[in-house]
């Protein structure tokens, strides 16, 4: 009976898979029969030509035993969005690959600042005994962002190196570099873990955390372990990036956020806990759900880049390279966050007083709006590295191009939009949000506005510098982007140091961002036209451009 149930669901499957073949080949002719065709009409004549040889390769699974044909489909679905990548249209691919992470990074910077708020409710958190006021959840987030970078950079770097193995159709090389990537992270993440442990309270007070307690130092030491889970997540999350996957991260992560805000809301309205160490527990089992989901999914038969014991050996030929790209990243990302650090620090000590101690939380709250735009729009610089790693992998650097410049239209309008929307249309509904006090209500949303102005400079300085670092990292060129990120931070500093010696107030810490942001701007388009000139004249690898630009 069972069998019976099962032949006749795969047979009503068959035939819808036909029905939807025969609506799209009438649709393909009536356009093909168009005389005057224009972009849009060759832009849906090539996506129905694809669908319908996807669907025609699914049709003949059918007549295979149902295990088998599982698994055929899912790698038939796997080479098409490849496929699509490689030779389909550059535009509907970035959006494919980059839109739902962009959705995602939108929620979750909207979550990063309910979290905020959530947490300087916490019994009057800002006062309360073994609680964190906004100050310090900005300067330890800061601290977790220099700490993760150590995986993001695994992420990062491995992500390119499979990307070419994957766009060459070298799928076990493809999967060994994957394997050997979770080893480098988990013995990463044990490392870090095992020495910074016991360091917790004086790396908080290095960093200058305003309120240092038991409490503190707990919640600290839980961020540790959720960084393991996080290493290995950003691992999960490349994998299916690379393989056009974008609608299933997005799915995820939504769950993931899903999980922590009820999680939250529990402990904050309905127990009303007396401490934020709750907040990174609901934190935990967030990450948690999608480590799980992420593990069986990456050990998987039908993942057609498969994670196994035996490819997870250590290997020079795979630990070298995947290190050789991620140091640079990570290095990047690791500055950028000390910079961030440092500059928190700095704010504190010139600015504390004369602001009762609001000043770093102005800052902060400053940088999360700011991320509200630049969150998404850095989501593309990785779906842009992932597109531009699988064609130099496919031997077509026409595509690259033609990605980096599609991306940076697309970003540019993402950061028009997203200027206008935080600086001149939501900023007052947005600051009022942020009160620790009703007596500090007003001078804090002084405080973040005054700075914000220039802060938000760096949106579309952002989103330039996004869509350069996605060509870069595409092609492996992760020390000029190193050389970027470096100079953003050291600018930035220098910038603040010399606002204060010249007796300017707390606005300081806004103007030294906004300086920060014109010079790498500047920078960083001096650095595209360096490389774009060199890459015409010298090529890449043995390749090179030729004079017809990447068509679709």
């Amino acid at each position: 009976m069972v069998i019976i149930m099962e032949i006749e669901t795969s047979s009503q499957k068959k035939a819808k898979i036909i029905n939807k073949i025969t609506r799209w080949q009438k649709k393909l002719t009536k356009l093909t029969d168009k005389k005057d065709k224009n972009y849009l009409d060759e832009y849906k004549i090539s996506a129905l030509m694809e669908k319908i040889a996807l669907h025609q390769k699914l049709i003949v699974t059918f007549e295979e035993p149902e295990d088998e044909a599982k698994i055929k489909r899912a790698l038939i679905k796997e080479e098409h969005k490849r496929h699509q990548i490689l030779h389909g249209n550059i535009t509907q691919a970035i959006i494919i690959i980059c839109f739902p992470l962009a959705v995602y990074a939108l929620f979750n910077s909207f979550y990063g600042l309910l979290d905020s708020i959530m947490a300087s409710s916490i019994k009057n958190a800002a006062a309360a005994s073994g609680a964190i006021n906004i100050s310090n959840i900005m300067v330890i987030s800061q601290i977790k962002s220099m700490i993760s970078a150590f995986g993001a950079g695994i992420a990062g770097g491995g992500a390119v190196l499979v990307s070419r193995y994957y766009g060459a159709a070298n799928l076990p090389e493809a999967k060994k570099t994957a394997s050997n990537m979770i080893l480098v992270s988990l013995i990463t993440s044990l490392l870090i873990l095992i020495l910074l442990v016991p360091l917790a309270s004086i790396i908080l007070k290095i960093a200058q955390v305003p309120q240092i307690t038991d409490s503190v130092i707990l919640y600290f030491r839980l961020i540790l372990v959720e960084l393991i889970f996080v290493s290995i997540n950003n691992i999960f999350i490349g994998l299916e990036k690379i393989k056009g996957n974008s609608k299933k991260i997005f799915i995820l992560n939504i769950a993931v956020l899903i999980i922590k805000l009820v999680l939250n809301l529990i402990f904050v309205y309905a127990i009303r806990v007396d401490s934020i160490i709750y907040l990174e527990i609901a934190t935990i089992f967030g990450q948690a759900f999608l480590l799980v989901y992420g593990c069986v999914v990456m050990l998987s038969k039908k993942n057609i880049l498969q994670i196994t014991i035996k490819n997870m050996q250590p290997h020079k030929k795979y630990i070298i390279p995947v290190l050789r790209l991620s140091i640079p990243i990570f290095l990047g990302k690791f500055v950028m966050s000390l910079g961030k650090t440092t500059v928190n620090a700095l704010c504190g000590s010139y600015y504390s007083e004369a602001t009762n101690g609001l000043i770093v939380g102005a800052l902060g709250v400053s940088n999360n709006l700011s991320g509200l735009v630049t969150n998404t729009t850095n989501v593309f610089e990785e779906g842009e590295s992932t597109i531009v790693s699988q064609n130099i992998g496919n031997k077509n650097l026409d595509r690259t191009i033609s990605t980096f410049f599609r991306t940076l239209i697309i970003v540019a309008i993402i950061s028009l939009i997203g200027y206008i929307s935080v600086r001149f249309i939501f900023l007052d509904q947005l600051t009022s949000l942020f009160s620790i006090g009703k007596n500090d209500s007003n001078m804090m949303s002084t405080y973040i506005k005054e700075i914000f102005v220039f802060d938000s400079l760096s949106i579309p300085s952002l989103g330039l510098t996004s869509a350069l670092l996605g060509l870069l990292y595409g092609y492996g060129k992760t020390f000029l982007s190193s050389i970027l990120n470096f100079s953003r931070v050291g600018i930035r500093i220098i910038s603040l140091i010399v606002c204060h010696s010249i007796g300017l107030n707390y606005k300081a810490a806004g103007i030294s961002m906004g300086i920060s942001n014109i010079l790498i701007s500047i920078m960083a388009l001096g650095f595209l036209i360096y490389f774009l000139v060199n890459l015409k004249k010298n090529g890449y690898n043995g390749l090179r451009l030729t004079k017809k630009q990447g068509e679709n």
